[in-house]
């Protein structure tokens, strides 16, 4: 269906009196450095949170949001007028709300929120909207499903009370072992909550996660349910944004982005509730979905449910704590046994086998037995490309982005060294900028070369990868997927993204390659993240038959961390992580904010980052100023940065230490 585009009137570039408007209204514009005043047509009626058409200085009309509506005659002589969409659309209070509540938090402008919390190309969705007739929604056949466990029936249970026979805000836990069966549990608790004519927010982690939980739960309600990610394509993305502007859409899963919506929901649940791509890192506002879905629950009054085998310790200690209500799931639904798991020092190895292999003999060797038995593998190694780094063969030089100062890393499928931070892409065979000596080794397998590796050790195996540089397409991360759920493949080969969630009965085997990969990151979460990544990995083995094997391949097999995974011990290692937080100050025990400076010029950053830190700490005694130090990439593209820890007891406390910001300096501020 060609869907006509609605455009503003022409008078929308005409500045005109002020004296000839009664009504006024402030705006947010995506971006833009600040709030801007246009005047009110007297035949409209524009209110707090319409959108709205709108003209800044010379440019393109774009859309707005209207902030605040007022009778007030602005200082200035002449004012553009804000025109209405066609469609009449006015976003509620809660929604803006949350907006205005997500900018304050997370230490941003409105306009820059407004920028993350609306789809690109918004006002071809309000277009559509106008003209979208009523859709028929047939219902499915359900499929019939086994039996609740005892321990799932319980848990049910506790969330249905939670749900309907409280009010306001209720938040639980749900902690369960990997293929204990949670996801059953958010079914028929969602399955309860649209019979009582609630709405229902689905959270999942990862694009490649989403295909999944919507097919089962589309297949357990008997019909199809919307999703929003940004790999849709988009039909379905505008298809599954509809229902929700429409107010038709009464169940949604989506990945983080979902929490922005104007989905208004009673339910929310975030299924692998620790993983950390539920923060937004990479761009402004750097929220975080289980913080959004908390404040709007207690803003508003709904049920939030965390579901995870290895919850964040802010979660955790929570639950323990009474905050959240906490519920466990100590059995695996088909009730077999965890996998064995194996550890390989590679230390030893070393000494024994061709130090370029990749793989253990254990570890071929038990690929080689699992495909050969008709099973399924999946094997990890969080590193892309084939190599990490290139070493002139003359001088001992490694070839760096001469922008970003890192060690470039060949990707064989991009023919060439890539910076994974820039991104920009380099020959292999340039001459070494020290010498000019065109010899050269490549240094440090990675996931390509692995791939390789078993292709050529176990030939029978047939092979799949999945990383950044297979997924970039859209849809390729679900089709990936699901030729391996189908069994077209025998054996996954990925990265972290492997190891979130995914259920696959074929899987029997797991391996880790250099499972301390990450461990020596200055982050206070570091041990965190790598417990989560070899428990979720381990997690994938055995889940329908038993007889699961796991092989972690490390060169510190003594790592406290791989042995609390090894043991599937999440409380021996919460235990000891949480002492250790409560000693450092850190997260649950306090609130920590990262702040980036960057600057051209090395000198002035260095200078002046320094003044701006004393400053923060004489002006604010009760917060503690760590830094500032070089960032752990201190250069990327042309801009050098600085790292400084801000810690206190309250996020207020941070947020008003910066609340002047100097405007010499690129500043980035993330709020954990």
């Amino acid at each position: 269906m060609r869907i006509p585009r609605t455009l503003p009137p022409e008078e929308i570039s005409k500045p005109l009196s002020c004296k000839a408007f009664s009504r006024f209204c402030e705006v947010y514009v995506p971006l833009a450095p600040m709030l801007f005043t246009y005047a009110i047509p007297a035949d409209f009626n524009i209110q707090r949170g319409s959108v709205v058409w709108v003209q800044l200085g010379h440019r393109k009309p774009e859309i707005a949001v209207v902030s605040k509506v007022s009778e007030e005659v602005p200082a200035f002589e002449k004012i553009k007028q804000a025109f209405p969409h066609a469609s009449g659309y006015v976003f509620d209070e809660r929604f803006m709300q949350k907006l205005e509540w997500t900018s304050k938090y997370y230490l941003a402008t409105p306009m820059q929120s407004l920028n993350a919390f609306l789809p690109k190309d918004f006002e071809k969705y309000l277009d559509a909207l106008i003209v979208e007739k009523e859709e028929i929604v047939s219902a499915k056949p359900q499929k019939e499903n086994p039996p609740l466990t005892v321990e799932q029936n319980a848990a049910l249970e506790e969330l249905k009370e939670l749900l309907f026979q409280q009010n306001g805000f209720r938040g639980a836990l749900l902690h369960g072992v990997t293929g204990s069966g949670k996801t059953r549990v958010y079914m028929e608790l969602a399955s309860s909550a649209l019979a009582a004519g609630k709405n229902v927010l689905i959270l999942v982690p990862e694009i490649g996660l989403a295909p999944q939980t919507a097919s089962r739960f589309s297949e357990f309600l008997g019909f199809s349910v919307p999703v929003i990610h940004s790999a849709l394509s988009a039909p379905k993305k505008r298809s599954a944004w509809l229902k929700i502007l429409s107010g038709k859409a009464h169940i949604v899963i989506g990945t983080r982005s979902a929490i922005l919506s104007p989905f208004h929901f009673d339910l929310v649940i975030l299924d692998e509730e620790h993983d950390s791509s539920y923060k937004q890192e990479d761009s402004t506002p750097n929220y975080h979905a289980r913080t959004l879905a908390l404040y709007e629950a207690k803003k508003w009054g709904a049920l939030v449910l965390l579901g995870s085998a290895t919850p964040s310790l802010e979660t955790f200690s929570a639950a323990k704590s009474g905050k959240l209500k906490y519920i466990v799931l100590t059995h695996r639904a088909t009730e077999v046994e965890m996998p064995q798991v194996t550890i390989v020092d590679m230390k030893k190895k070393m000494r024994t086998q061709d130090s370029s292999l990749l793989l253990s003999t254990e570890l071929r060797e038990a690929i080689s037995k699992t495909v050969d038995e008709g099973n399924q593998a999946i094997i990890l190694m969080n590193r892309r490309g084939y190599s990490k780094s290139r070493i002139c063969v003359e001088c001992g030089n490694t070839f760096n982005c001469p922008v970003c100062k890192v060690p470039l890393v060949y990707h064989r499928q991009h023919s060439g060294l890539l910076c994974h931070y820039c991104g920009r892409l380099f020959p292999l065979y340039a001459k070494c900028p020290e010498c000019g000596s065109s010899e050269f080794e490549l240094a440090g397998g990675a996931i390509e070369k692995l791939e390789e590796e078993i292709a050529e050790w176990i030939p029978q195996a047939k092979v799949v990868r999945m990383d950044r540089d297979t997924t970039a397409n859209v849809g390729a991360a679900e089709q990936i997927l699901s030729d391996f759920r189908e069994r077209k493949f025998s054996v996954l080969l990925g990265t972290q993204i492997v190891a979130k969630g995914h259920d696959f009965p074929g899987v029997q085997l797991v391996g880790v390659v250099g499972a301390e990969i990450g461990a020596g990151v200055p982050d206070f979460r570091a041990g965190e993240r790598l417990f989560e990544l070899l428990s979720q990995t381990s997690g994938r083995a055995g889940r329908a038959n038993g007889n699961g094997r796991v092989i972690l391949q490390t060169n510190n097999p003594d790592d406290p961390i791989i042995q609390f995974a090894t043991a599937h011990d999440y409380l021996g290692f919460a235990e000891r992580e949480l002492a250790a937080r409560f000693e450092a100050h850190y997260p649950p025990y306090a609130k920590v904010a990262e702040i980036r400076i960057g600057h051209r010029d090395a000198e002035f950053l260095h200078q002046h980052a320094e003044i701006f830190a004393n400053d923060l700490a004489t002006k604010n005694p009760t917060v503690e100023v760590l830094g500032p130090v070089d960032a752990y990439i201190p250069q990327v593209g042309k801009i050098f940065w600085m790292n400084l820890l801000l810690k206190a007891n309250s996020a207020a406390e941070i947020r008003n230490a910066l609340k002047e910001l100097p405007s010499d300096l690129e500043i980035r501020c993330n709020l954990n």
